[in-house]
């Protein structure tokens, strides 16, 4: 594998630098144990001409949502629920749950939302930043959306609870704030403040020191700015670097989306991955419980089950597990690949994929919405690929 040339690689992430579509990038390739490839190369922020260093930090967004996954099935190991339990046994607003449909017809759900369902996001609940469903009017008036939230962990989910889903429960997959509802069981489950336990059962043992819901103050000067994308360039700031809303505290810890981390801390998260659940001695999860996270539990791939123009890309061929998409079918991505490679993305451009077949691990790390401007992360997988087989 040292031999392996990803020239190719940095020549496609340092173009879109340099042709003033990104501002900045860090990358690496991991086989589980050491780093086999890195880059990090342009600017945290442009108008400071401050350069995009290794230890540079960012805006992790949905690449939150393995980690609460893991926080949940670590629960689970313990005897906490089953995964076809419904939500209602321990969340009771959950109790009773009703179907709107888009014409405004209620009818009682046949089946209850259950675990599995807010794990892989069948549940038909939504999220408005990236819907725009006959569902969002209701959130937006609960003040429900993600991590724009209102209202600390408890309360946003016991106004969520009652709420309608906008299909029966199981049948379709649909991006949402359920991942929010699996932060809110890990407190029950483990009666602990959600990010006490991730910290002390995850970040700690793993050594992410530098994985925070809220970035320390001396830390402000390595914060990536995140940009808008506008007429297929660089544009506004969303939020600049040294004075991100991430240095402030949050709203609530957000199990899907709310976290910010650096390449070295998540390629600690990678590693453990790629070592089936352990790093450095340290076990998070056992190898067992890694692989029901990372088998397909839909009926069918993405694509089927309703994701077809989900964020922009192509999801024919990919499933998706407790936490993570999952390539079910190699010839559909119209992708090199292999069966079983999993990962997730971020909504700020970021991804990372773990192949366990050729045992090896990728991230790369930006900072630009909406994140299906350009197909830059459809790219990077192309090029890791051909470097590799």
């Amino acid at each position: 594998m040292a031999n392996r040339n990803f020239n190719s690689l940095d020549k496609l992430l340092t173009n879109y630098v340099d042709s003033n579509r990104i501002a900045g990038i860090v990358t690496a390739i991991t086989d589980g144990n050491e780093i086999l490839h890195s880059l990090n190369y342009g600017y945290q922020d442009i108008e400071t001409k401050t350069k995009m260093e290794w230890d540079s930090i960012f805006r992790i967004y949905s690449m939150t949502k393995p980690l609460t996954s893991i926080a949940a099935m670590m629960q689970w190991e313990e005897g906490k629920f089953d995964l076809d339990d419904p939500v209602a046994k321990f969340l009771p607003s959950f109790e009773n749950t009703q179907v709107l449909s888009p014409n405004g017809k209620i009818t009682s759900a046949k089946t209850p939302v259950t675990i599995r369902h807010i794990l892989c996001h069948t549940a038909g609940i939504t999220l408005p930043a990236f819907s725009d469903d006959h569902l969002v009017p209701l959130y937006l008036e609960h003040q429900l959306d993600g991590m724009r939230s209102k209202g600390n962990l408890t309360s946003i989910i016991d106004r969520l609870g009652p709420l309608p889903v906008k299909h029966e429960p199981g049948t379709e997959w649909a991006y949402s704030m359920a991942t929010d509802i699996v932060a809110r069981l890990v407190e029950v489950w483990s009666d602990m403040p959600f990010e006490e336990f991730v910290s002390s059962r995850i970040l700690v043992p793993l050594g992410m020191s530098e994985t925070k819901f809220q970035i320390e103050p001396q830390n402000a000067s390595r914060v990536t700015t995140n940009y808008n994308i506008e007429n297929g360039k660089l544009g506004s700031v969303i939020d600049p670097g040294s004075q991100s809303n991430f240095l402030m505290p949050p709203e609530f810890p957000c199990g899907s989306g709310g976290l910010t981390s650096t390449a070295t801390d998540y390629l600690q998260f990678m590693q453990m991955l790629l070592n089936k659940g352990e790093l450095r001695g340290t076990r998070i999860l056992n190898a067992e419980t890694l692989a029901e996270m990372t088998r397909n539990h839909l009926d069918g791939d993405m694509s089927q089950c309703g994701a077809q123009d989900f964020n922009g890309a192509n999801w024919d061929g990919i499933g998706f597990g407790l936490g993570f998409s999952v390539v079910i079918d190699e010839k559909k991505p119209n992708l090199p690949g292999s069966l079983g490679e999993y990962g997730w993305t971020g909504a700020a451009g970021t991804v990372f994929l773990i192949n366990p077949t050729l045992q090896i691990g990728a991230i790369l790390l930006t900072q630009y919405m909406p994140s299906r401007s350009y197909p830059l992360r459809q790219e990077f997988r192309k090029e890791i690929y051909e470097a590799l087989l």
